[in-house]
C-alpha cells in the first residue's frame, strides 16, 4: 500500500465522519439542508449511517483492498444521489463542492487501490 492511498482514504474517511456526524447530530445547519433537499427525517439519518459504514469500509480497506474498494464506491454513488438533489433545487456550485470532493476522493481512492 503507498503512502497517496492512505493519505486518500484517511481524506476521505475525515470528510464523510463530519457529513454523517452532522446528520445523526441533527446540527442546525445539517437539517436545513435537509429540508431545502426535502429529504425525510428518517431517510437523513439513514444516509448519515451509510456514510459511517462506508467509513468502517475505507479504513478496512487499508487492511483488505476488496473492502476499501466497495466501499469507496458504495460512498461515491451515496454522493452522486446527493449531488442529483442538489442539482435538482438548483443549488450552487458552492452547495454542489463538498458532494463533488467527496466523489473524487472516492473515486481516487478506488484507482489508487487498484494500482
Amino acid at each position: 500500500m503507498n503512502t497517496a492511498t492512505v493519505v486518500v482514504t484517511i481524506l476521505l474517511a475525515a470528510l464523510f465522519t463530519f457529513s454523517a456526524s452532522i446528520k445523526l447530530l441533527g446540527v442546525r445547519q445539517s437539517l436545513a439542508i435537509r429540508d431545502r433537499l426535502g429529504v425525510k427525517p428518517l431517510q437523513w439519518r439513514l444516509i448519515g449511517v451509510c456514510e459511517l459504514a462506508g467509513v468502517a469500509g475505507v479504513l478496512v480497506g487499508l487492511l483488505w483492498t476488496p473492502i476499501g474498494i466497495a466501499a469507496a464506491i458504495g460512498l461515491a454513488l451515496l454522493t452522486i444521489g446527493a449531488i442529483a438533489y442538489h442539482v435538482r433545487v438548483s443549488d450552487t456550485v458552492a452547495d454542489l463542492a463538498p458532494a463533488v470532493i467527496g466523489v473524487l476522493l472516492a473515486l481516487t481512492a478506488v484507482v489508487l487501490h487498484t494500482l
